[in-house]
């Protein structure tokens, strides 16, 4: 398993909005319907390196937009990971706000309540080795 650590932070307050747009491909492609937001976690510098080797592995499940005319919308790479215990995808939309020091989390439940996270605290995200 990669190792991935970084600090909980309050993201835009995007996540919801496209976790909601994309609830119906993400229960189709990963197996749950996702709570409707992300936990966004900023890696410290060590983990940033190993977060570039997963994403080159290309080891994920792609997720494509919904259809909605005149949308912009993209397609999200997920990645299988686990977050103390629970199990977890990293989303990364191709189209996003944020560099690769940054990753986003779904669950099917409300991380953020169910492990009581606050904005800095340290966690780590396993991420099985396919590369």
């Amino acid at each position: 398993m990669a190792r991935l650590r970084g600090r909980v932070f309050t993201g835009l307050g995007e996540g919801e909005f496209y976790v909601n747009l994309y609830a119906r491909q993400f229960e189709k492609a990963l197996g749950y319907k996702p709570f409707p937001g992300t936990l966004n976690i900023r890696l410290v510098p060590e983990s940033v390196e190993e977060w570039r080797r997963i994403l080159a592995s290309h080891n994920c499940v792609i997720v494509d937009p919904p259809s909605i005319p005149g949308a912009r919308l993209a397609r999200v790479k997920c990645y299988e990971a686990v977050l103390r215990g629970i199990r977890v995808h990293v989303v990364v939309p191709d189209i996003s706000a944020y560099d690769e020091s940054v990753v986003e989390i779904i669950a099917p439940e409300n991380l953020r309540e169910k492990l009581s996270l606050k904005d800095g605290d340290l966690v780590e995200i396993l991420v099985p080795n396919h590369y």
